[in-house]
C-alpha cells in the first residue's frame, strides 16, 4: 500500500456493480523500527485501513514476528505480516497508486489515508515482495462432534492423583484415552504462520486433509483456523517470486491461545482424547506429511481485524458531468 498523489480534483465517483473473481491474499513481511509495531499497526487501523476496506478490500491482520524459548530474534528491528483479502488479482491492481482514486473518490477519507502512510513509512525499514495467495480461509461455523456412548473409571496414576497430564500412566495405542479439561487458561494470544514445500498439484488434497480430518480436532482443543493458501505468481512487477517447477508452497495460519496453548497441541490426545475424531485427525495428518517435502513454523503476535463497521459521513456536495 504505496503513497499516492493525488490528480487535481475534487474527484467525486459512482461504482459499477461488484465484479467476480478469485480471491487473492496477499501476505507481506515488513521489517520495522524497533518496538514500533503497535505504533505502526495503531497508525494502520485508524488511517490506513478504512480507506482500503471502502475500496474492497478485507484486512485479515497485523502481526509480529515472536520468538518464544529462542534466540533468534535479530538485532535493530522488528519483523511482522500483514494478510489482506482482494476480490481477484485485477482488484488487487486497482487499488495500487494513483489508480485506486477511481475506486473512492478524493475525500477526507482518502487524505487521511495519505497523511497515515506518511506517517507509517516513518517506521517502516523496508518490506520484502509480497506472497500471493490462492485457497481458503478457514469455516468458521459451529461444528458438531457426537460424544461416544461410553462409561469410563478411574485408574491408579492417572492425571487426577499423580497433578498433570504429562505424568499420565502410559497406555498403549489402542486403550482408550478419554479426558476432561480444566477450565480456561488466559494467555497472549499466538499465531502461527506454517509453511510447507509439497508435492506439485496436490494443494486441493492437502486443503481437504486440514479441513475435514485435522480443523475439527483442533477446534475442539481450543486452536482456532484462519486459513489455508496456495502462493501463486503474478508477472512481474506485482511479484518477483518465481515458481519451482518440482513443488508447490502452502501457508496455513492458526490461532492459539498462547505459546503454552501451541506446545499443548503437540501432545493433543490429553487434550481432546483419542475417539473417533482423533483417529481422524491423525490420518489426516499422516496425509499431509505424504504430500510434504519440508515444513517451518514462524510465531506471531498482533492483532486480527474483523472488519467492523465504519461510518464515513458523505460530504454533502453536488456535481454535474462533464
Amino acid at each position: 500500500m504505496a503513497e499516492q498523489d493525488t490528480p487535481q480534483g475534487p474527484r467525486p465517483i459512482r461504482n459499477e456493480v461488484a465484479r467476480a473473481g478469485e480471491e487473492v491474499l496477499v501476505l507481506r513481511h515488513q521489517k520495522l523500527r524497533k518496538e514500533m509495531h503497535q505504533k505502526f499497526y495503531e497508525i494502520s487501523r485508524d488511517g490506513v485501513w478504512p480507506w482500503y476496506e471502502k475500496i474492497g478490500t478485507r484486512m485479515v491482520g497485523q502481526w509480529q514476528i515472536v520468538y518464544p524459548n529462542s534466540g533468534e530474534e535479530p538485532e535493530g528491528y522488528d519483523e511482522g505480516y500483514r494478510l489482506a483479502r482482494y476480490r481477484s488479482f485485477e482488484h488487487w491492481e486497482a487499488t495500487r497508486t494513483p489508480v485506486n482514486i477511481h475506486l473512492g473518490g478524493d475525500g477526507q477519507d482518502f487524505e487521511k489515508n495519505k497523511e497515515a502512510l506518511r506517517a507509517r513509512g516513518e517506521y517502516l525499514i523496508g518490506s520484502d515482495g509480497p506472497f500471493f495467495l490462492q485457497g481458503h480461509m478457514a469455516p468458521g461455523g459451529p461444528f458438531y462432534l457426537p460424544g461416544v456412548m461410553e462409561t469410563f473409571e478411574g485408574v491408579e496414576g492417572d492425571g487426577a492423583d499423580q497433578g498433570t497430564a504429562s505424568q499420565q500412566v502410559e497406555l498403549d495405542d489402542g486403550d482408550a484415552r478419554p479426558v476432561r479439561n480444566g477450565a480456561a487458561v488466559p494467555g497472549q494470544e499466538l499465531v502461527t504462520l506454517r509453511y510447507w514445500k509439497v508435492k506439485k498439484g496436490c494443494y486441493d488434497d492437502f486443503y481437504q486433509a486440514s479441513r475435514e480430518g485435522v480443523w475439527p480436532y483442533f477446534n475442539k482443543i481450543g486452536a482456532r483456523p484462519v486459513g489455508q493458501w496456495k502462493v501463486i505468481y503474478p508477472p512481474p512487477p506485482a511479484c518477483d517470486r518465481k515458481e519451482h517447477a518440482d513443488y508447490d508452497e502452502i501457508l496455513m495460519m492458526i490461532r492459539y491461545a498462547s505459546y503454552a496453548h501451541w506446545e499443548a497441541t503437540r501432545r493433543a490426545v490429553e487434550l481432546g482424547g483419542n475417539g473417533p475424531d482423533y483417529v481422524k485427525m491423525r490420518e489426516a495428518m499422516e496425509l499431509r506429511r505424504s504430500l510434504s517435502q519440508e515444513t517451518s513454523v514462524q510465531f506471531l503476535q498482533g492483532y486480527m481485524y474483523d472488519s467492523p463497521p465504519v461510518y464515513l459521513p458523505g460530504l454533502g456536495e453536488r456535481y454535474r458531468s462533464v
